[in-house]
């Protein structure tokens, strides 16, 4: 099989069991990418309360993640979400979603509940809990760099602990599981992060029409004035967006009661740049690069991050969103 590995790695925090289960390719070529399996893999479990020991939380990637292909190193993590109910799925970039399928796996499925705090490590051959009793509590960048040479790293920190019904997942520092909580089903099962790693390689069927392919994407994407043009997201990031949707008059402003703020032009990409010395940085594999950090490597705010610490609190003070960012 090509793209896919057909393997699913099953995972019970209760009894510490771990098995890796062939995924059937009907299931796979039915319900395409990370979200289409990761909502098929919920099929019996989506009446279930979002805290219950028994609802997975899944882990899932698509066929074109640990290709060459471009943006494709994503993935679906899939649960119920605490905060709306619903069946809910995040999508993240990074390195983790390439570990997935280079450790030889399309999706982890976990479920139970462990007695005490764990993370769990996963490789090509094998899935081990360890004790995480010493990582309770610390922040999500604290978990990473006590994990971070063990693989790549999808962690908590005490808002997920504390079932904070909006707690995002963190992975490798600055990409987040975010906006439906799936960090407190986490949390509820007592496990603070997930670690993977392996060195598997994805072969490709047909190389030359996947490298026409790839070639087209990317000659569109450098058509895209958004994409690549001079004040665009690779230039800027996302908070490029802010001047283009300013311009639109469709900020939302003061808890969404208006939709234009006269000081966003003060948290635009150029204003991180120019206070930030913004750097490009990105998800593993991606050409857009469309992340920012600051002279000294730390994240800035992408676009949702900045109009809603800025225009939907009638907030135009760049540093203080900044700030607002990192404590979150």
């Amino acid at each position: 099989m090509f793209g896919w590995t057909g393997k699913i790695l099953k995972i019970d925090l209760s009894s510490g069991r771990a098995v890796r289960e062939d995924v059937p390719a009907d299931v796979l070529y039915e319900y395409l990418g990370g979200r289409g399996l990761g909502i098929r893999l919920m099929r019996d479990y989506f009446r279930l309360d979002p805290f219950s020991p028994e609802m997975p939380l899944i882990f899932t990637v698509g066929p074109l993640c640990g290709t060459p292909s471009p943006t494709s190193a994503r993935m679906s993590v899939v649960s119920r979400s605490p905060l709306t109910n619903t069946i809910y799925d995040s999508s993240c970039g990074g390195l983790f979603a390439h570990k997935i399928k280079a450790a030889g796996l399309d999706a982890i499925m976990i479920t139970g509940k462990s007695r005490r705090p764990v993370y769990i490590q996963v490789t090509e051959t094998d899935a081990a809990l360890y004790d995480a009793s010493g990582l309770w509590g610390n922040d999500t960048l604290e978990t990473m760099s006590a994990l971070m040479d063990k693989g790549s790293v999808a962690a908590i920190g005490p808002a997920g602990e504390n079932g904070v019904l909006f707690a995002n997942i963190m992975v490798n520092a600055s990409n987040s599981v975010g906006r439906g909580g799936l960090g407190a089903v986490m949390g509820s099962k007592n496990l603070k992060a997930v670690v993977v790693n392996g060195g598997r390689r994805v072969e490709i069927a047909q190389k030359e029409s996947f490298k026409k392919g790839q070639e087209d994407v990317m000659r569109l994407f450098k058509a895209s004035p958004i994409i690549f043009g001079e004040l665009g997201i690779s230039e800027y990031g996302t908070p490029a967006l802010v001047d283009l949707i300013r311009q639109r008059r469709m900020v939302p402003t003061e808890n969404f009661r208006k939709t234009f703020f006269e000081g966003a032009g003060n948290y635009s990409g150029p204003s991180f740049k120019r206070h930030y010395k913004a750097k490009k940085e990105g998800c593993f594999g991606c050409p857009i690069r469309c992340k920012k950090v600051d002279s000294c490597g730390k994240a800035l705010p992408e676009y949702e991050t900045a109009s809603h610490f800025g225009a939907l609190n009638r907030n135009s003070d760049i540093h203080s969103i900044v700030k607002s960012n990192e404590l979150c």
